[in-house]
């Protein structure tokens, strides 16, 4: 006949026989248990006698001793070995760690005196590189350069502050002379960055004028006649060069000092085979004496362009190129525009 759980009369059953199986199996552990303990406990109770026999006919000492106080004599002995040497072990552990830190103290202040003096340097370095910043600036248009950088006291690499002594008044510790050199040299810093900017802007601007105006050698050699007034060759009086003479070596490559369209190429009584070449900004340059030229009018010519070959045309005694510069209507000195900028 099978049980059926929701019967309170089988649940009441099926309690009575799970309580006298878990009695009848634990009773029979309980009991081996409870003779364990009784034996160990028998055991422990045991005495055993230790003799002190000394070599002189004094009196034996006997001590008795059950093996429970052993043990806790034995346990009490071993926990101290223990805790005694982990503790001389973590105090050695210590001591080293502090020899550590007192090493690193001593070469972190060494270190920090190395980063003042590089600091004082780096300070002293930035003052002296500003007036170099400055003149830059001047020469940009609209620059002003009276509230450039900010007005202060001279530098004291050696200030006579304490700051210790300042703190135990009552008064709050100056900061140490680096920190604030150090602000100052980045305060200084961004500035110098805008400034860097705009002195960028202006070069490019002036890198592009450069690029389109005359300012290079048109011919490789040396100048033996400068612009102005000087003795005439031909003539006891003085006559009036409205450029610089050149000269070089026969059939020596002449070129275009600046990009433009030629304007004109004739034949000169005196200058003898001429290229005329009209430029930005007003300029116009021109180039005598050629012995011939590799260009046209109304050709547009690159800078550096060869526009013909040193000869001795026209008045000349030497093989030399004629070069001229006109703003306008008026000849200049070249000279000012003679560089060594790269073609």
């Amino acid at each position: 006949m099978s049980l059926n759980p929701f019967k309170e009369t089988n649940l009441n059953d099926l309690q009575k026989n799970i309580l006298q199986f878990l009695s009848d199996h634990l009773s029979s552990k309980r009991d081996t248990l409870n003779e364990l303990w009784k034996r160990f406990v028998a055991k422990g109770k045991e005495r055993i006698t230790i003799m002190f026999i000394p070599h002189s006919e004094k009196r034996i000492i006997n001590f008795h001793v059950s093996i429970f106080a052993i043990a806790i004599i034995g346990g009490l002995i071993t926990a101290t070995v223990t805790v005694t040497s982990v503790m001389i072990i973590n105090h050695s552990s210590t001591i080293k760690e502090v020899s550590k830190l007192k090493k690193y103290g001593v070469n972190s202040k060494i270190q920090i005196k190395k980063y003042k003096e590089e600091i004082n340097q780096l300070y002293d370095i930035f003052q002296k590189f500003k007036p170099e910043i400055t003149h830059l600036y001047s020469l940009t248009p609209g620059s002003d350069i009276d509230s450039l950088w900010a007005k202060g006291g001279v530098h004291n690499p050696n200030p006579t502050f304490d700051s210790e002594s300042n703190g135990e008044n009552g008064i709050d510790p100056s900061p140490p002379i680096e920190i604030l050199n150090i602000q100052e040299v980045e305060r200084e810093l961004k500035t110098t960055k805008k400034l860097m900017s705009k002195i960028k802007v202006f070069l490019e601007y002036r890198k592009k004028i450069i690029e389109t105006t005359p300012s290079i050698w048109p011919v490789d050699g040396y100048i033996i006649s400068r612009f102005g007034q000087r003795n005439s060759m031909y003539a006891a009086e003085n006559d009036y060069n409205n450029g610089i003479d050149i000269e070089s070596l026969p059939g020596a490559e002449i070129r275009a000092t600046a990009p433009g369209k030629v304007t004109d190429i004739r034949w000169d009584p005196i200058r003898g085979l001429l290229v005329i070449i009209k430029h930005k900004y007003g300029f116009t340059t021109s180039y005598s004496h050629c012995q011939r030229v590799t260009v046209e009018r109304d050709q547009q010519i690159s800078k550096g362009e060869i526009i013909g070959y040193v000869g001795r045309t026209g008045k000349t005694a030497r093989y030399a190129c004629h070069y001229a510069i006109i703003i306008g209507t008026e000849y200049v000195d070249p000279m000012p525009y003679l560089n060594r900028i790269t073609r």
